[in-house]
């Protein structure tokens, strides 16, 4: 009998070890909305108590004083039973720091009951003591998890519920067999088998809880996999918009940056081909008349040469602003990159009597999207152009200059013109913020953004007289 009762404590003790060494190492690198730490305390804390217990039967001689290791046994059970009721608690509300405090203080003053109990009462008081205490926090885990299926789903729970119910029912079993009359037990062969099978039944059940609060937990984590996959795909769809988004901005500011500059760009380009076609005209009538003077017929191709790579300047740096061009980063010198620039604006320039002073420092190199620093310098220069033009004065100056600042490059944009007034400078940068007034919200905000995305930064600076824009971006050096 005493072998029979160490070996069911044993076995239960055992399977509960390997629920904990396998919830425990899957726990491990894991993070759970579930409150899982009341829980795993619960089933390592009831697994030791169950492993002291099994084996403490073996060596036991007397059941009416038995050894202290009974007393320590029970206080793990006690502990454990304690933990689990937390853990149903903490399903519907945080536990307080107060409600811990008192948690571990009743464990001290029940290991001190217990032991006072071991030492001076019997077998049956010992079992109801246990069993009042296992009975009142049945009854609270079960008040708790009907509370908590009341707005939340979950089979685990359910099943949780259930085998909560059904240690209750055979924790009352054993206070009522334990009551009977003319009950007398000392030794392990007098404990009556109905008492036995109840009270292995009820760890059977406890065991079964703690399958249905893992099953719980790991339902759980699912869930939170899931609903981060699903968080993970919208947010890379959002990543996608927004590049989608940005790139269509990008291209309608291309549009508005330089539409303003298209009436001026057919002038220039006007020149050139107007040029070319007299030249032809010269050049077939000489031929017309028998006149293959080679002196005149040279300077004519040299003439149309020189017209054909005009035009054919004008066309190329305006078709790197409307074309998609790669973003590739590549390593360019920037007093080039601004030479490029002002082949388109130099005509909107000369139409509106705008003087550009240029003071770069040679050979300063960064690595960039060619494109995109173009179309930003582009921006900021036309921004300055449309700013002296609403100023209607006479003397109208742009300032580029290019310096390093290592390991940064700094380009200044300065224009004498009105300045942007201080209501508008808040939100300069901002999405659409700006106006025909204050300049273009959507050019500069991309243009911000273009350069952030290089690493470098991208502000308005108030200077006594007109505006002054500065970029920091990295350089190659």
């Amino acid at each position: 009998m005493k072998i029979q009762i160490a070996l069911y404590f044993l076995i239960l003790a055992t399977v509960q070890f390997g629920l904990f060494l396998g919830v425990y190492h899957y726990r491990r690198g894991r993070e759970s909305k579930i409150k899982n730490d009341y829980w795993i305390t619960s089933l390592g804390v009831n697994t030791l108590g169950l492993y002291i217990f099994g084996f403490g039967v073996l060596f036991i001689e007397n059941v009416s004083r038995p050894e202290f290791n009974f007393t320590i046994a029970n206080s793990f059970l006690y502990t454990a039973s304690l933990l689990q009721t937390l853990f149903c608690i903490s399903l519907n509300h945080e536990i307080g720091k107060r409600v811990v405090r008192l948690s571990i203080l009743s464990v001290l003053i029940f290991f001190i009951a217990f032991e006072y109990l071991r030492l001076n009462s019997n077998f049956g008081i010992r079992t109801i003591f246990m069993c009042v205490f296992f009975i009142s926090f049945y009854l609270l885990q079960i008040q708790q998890l009907f509370v908590y299926t009341k707005g939340n789903s979950s089979k685990q729970i359910t099943y949780l519920k259930f085998a909560t119910v059904f240690e209750l029912l055979l924790a009352s079993s054993r206070v009522i067999v334990i009551t009977a009359p003319a009950l007398t037990i000392n030794a392990i062969d007098q404990i009556p088998s109905i008492l036995t099978f109840v009270t292995v039944f009820q760890m059977v059940m406890n065991t079964l809880s703690y399958l249905a609060v893992g099953g719980y937990w790991t339902e759980k984590v699912a869930i939170t996999n899931h609903q981060f996959l699903v968080e993970n795909e919208r947010i890379n769809q959002l990543l996608k918009d927004q590049a989608k988004l940005i790139y269509s901005l990008s291209m309608a500011n291309k549009t508005a940056a330089t539409g303003a500059l298209a009436a001026s760009i057919a002038h220039e380009l006007n020149q050139p081909l107007g040029a070319s076609n007299l030249n032809i005209q010269l050049l077939q009538r000489n031929l017309d008349n028998n006149q293959y003077d080679l002196k005149i017929v040279n300077e004519i191709l040299i003439a149309l040469q020189n017209d054909n790579n005009r035009a054919s300047t004008i066309i190329k740096s305006l078709r790197s602003i409307f074309l998609d061009e790669s973003t590739d980063y590549q390593v360019v010198r920037l007093d080039l990159l601004v030479e490029d620039i002002l082949t388109i604006i130099q005509p909107e320039l000369q139409k509106n009597n705008i003087k550009i002073e240029l003071n770069l420092t040679p050979q300063l190199t960064m690595r960039c999207a060619t494109a995109q620093i173009r179309q930003v310098l582009l921006n900021l220069i036309n921004n300055s152009i449309n700013s002296l033009v609403r100023s209607h004065q006479k003397d109208r100056t742009i300032r580029l200059n290019t310096s390093l600042y290592f390991p940064h490059i700094r380009i200044d944009v300065l224009d004498d013109g009105p300045g942007v007034p201080p209501q508008a400078q808040d939100n300069l940068f901002e999405l659409l913020s700006g106006s025909k007034k204050f300049g273009m919200g959507l050019g500069l905000w991309l243009s911000r953004h273009i350069i952030v995305q290089h690493g470098g930064t991208l502000e308005y600076i108030d200077v006594p007289k007109g505006a002054l824009f500065r970029i920091n971006i990295p350089s190659s050096v």
